[in-house]
């Protein structure tokens, strides 16, 4: 094969200018310490690197918004554990409120303290975070919550949602929480029934008994579908024949369902009040000289069942699983009633408690009066108690998800590094080597260009 002049210049061109490449890469390699700097360097390499860097980024952002859900739910909580304490003060003032040695004057007095202590409580229900925006208003972060329209009347202004933020790929957690669910959506009583004065013919209970807010002691039975959740408990009183010092009393449960085919008839022995069938049921007699079908003594269970003796019951074997007590000496006619129990919220709960405390009138029977809106209240704080540690809790339990989130998104980002950095990080050992032996190439064929450029017959004419 005839090579020419021609092809020999042409081919050390193109080998010089091939290891001069090389050498141009190694060095940018080597001063980058990336092994890929372009897409064509390795085409598999690069596209595996650019996808695991977009997954690093959103992940980072996932950190991100746990770090502010943190911050977000340890504000609510600490929040929260001052609406704790307040109510915590709330339920000691009103201890201390019940007893009857305190006058009209120093009941006013804890009503001003109370008073305060309201006022911090609508303040912190409208607390705001870091950003402006309200923690109890659900979705609508940019709007107050609670808005007081008169003492003990608070509207709430907010909605039932919860702000989430994205902290993985597969998971949002709530940063926050309505107000209505801490504040408003509050049972009253037990929490599955309430018990309050019903009042005499003339109004108000003439006598100092004090109901219990009762006990459901077994809530299968209480959903009995007989079981109408409205109940009269009325007392009737009438001289002891034998001892006119004393007196016998006597009480009947009554259904108080207005829309019940039963309103107005007794569950012991189905007397009806309205109609006074049978008749003579209800009329007190030598031989019966108090014709209610139940005695009276004052703190024993009063039980939502039939008793033994009873012959003749609204429901056979009715037995509903509740009770209660009534305390003091009622005065004939006397009534306290039960109902389902409703939401209440602890603003209007406050305001019913301060209002008790303005209207007690110092006598016996103001005093059973101020005790039964006490044993309410106390009641009601407990629920709101109970509602505001579970929802405590719950954040806690939150809390303790975007902690684990966090751990592992902060593994999984070094997991992400550590693959990149496997496919596009050099390795300065083997480049300084191709970078020495590239330079070894291109010198030697500086020199044999050098050298072959020479030859020619030119060289030999004379």
């Amino acid at each position: 094969m005839r090579v020419s002049s021609n092809i020999i210049y042409q081919q050390s061109v193109f080998n010089l200018g091939n290891r001069q490449s090389d050498l141009t890469i190694l060095q940018n390699q080597l001063s980058t310490g990336r092994r890929i700097l372009t897409p064509s360097d390795d085409p598999v390499g690069s596209a595996r690197s650019l996808n695991l860097q977009q997954s690093t980024s959103q992940n980072e952002q996932y950190i991100k918004n746990v770090q502010y859900g943190r911050g977000a739910l340890s504000l609510a909580e600490g929040n929260l554990q001052q609406v704790t304490s307040i109510i915590q003060d709330i339920q000691k003032l009103a201890v201390q409120s019940g007893s009857p040695a305190l006058t009209s004057a120093e009941k006013k007095m804890i009503e001003a303290d109370v008073r305060g202590k309201y006022q911090e409580l609508i303040s912190l229900a409208n607390t705001t975070d870091g950003n402006g925006l309200y923690l109890f208003s659900g979705y609508k972060g940019d709007t107050k919550p609670f808005n007081e329209l008169a003492y003990g009347n608070v509207r709430y202004d907010g909605d039932q949602g919860q702000r989430e933020v994205q902290i993985s790929p597969s998971r949002q957690i709530p940063v926050s929480d309505s107000g209505a669910d801490i504040f408003v959506k509050i049972n009253d009583g037990n929490g599955t029934f309430t018990t309050t004065m019903n009042g005499n013919a003339g109004g108000a209970n003439l006598g100092t008994g004090v109901i219990s807010p009762g006990v459901v002691t077994d809530p299968v039975k209480w959903t009995n579908t007989n079981n109408r959740e409205r109940y009269r408990i009325q007392f009737h009183v009438v001289p002891d024949p034998v001892d006119i010092t004393k007196t016998i009393t006597n009480y009947d449960i009554i259904d108080n369902d207005t829309t019940s085919a039963n309103y107005n008839r007794s569950m012991i022995d189905g007397y009806n009040y309205t109609t006074g069938l049978p008749a003579g049921g209800r009329t007190d007699t030598v031989a019966t000289p108090n014709a209610y079908p139940r005695q009276y003594t004052s703190g024993n269970d009063i039980l939502f069942s039939q008793q033994i003796g009873e012959a003749t019951p609204l429901y056979a074997n009715w037995d509903f699983g509740a009770k209660l007590s009534v305390e003091g000496v009622p005065k004939d006619g006397d009534s306290f009633k039960l109902e389902p129990s409703k939401f209440q919220d602890i603003f209007t709960t406050i305001g019913d408690y301060a209002s008790a405390l303005t209207s007690y009138a110092n006598s016996s029977v103001g005093g059973a009066t101020f005790q039964n809106q006490l044993n309410t209240l106390l009641s009601n704080m407990d629920n709101t108690l109970n509602k505001i540690l579970t929802v405590q809790a719950n954040i806690g339990a939150r809390m303790n998800e975007i902690d684990s989130t966090e751990g592992t998104s902060s593994d999984l980002n070094v997991q992400f590094k550590t693959t990149i950095s496997k496919l596009t990080d050099l390795n300065y050992v083997s480049a300084i080597s191709d970078f020495s032996l590239t330079q070894t190439y291109l010198e030697a064929a500086r020199k044999s260009f050098s050298s072959v450029q020479g030859l020619s017959l030119f060289q030999y004419i004379s």
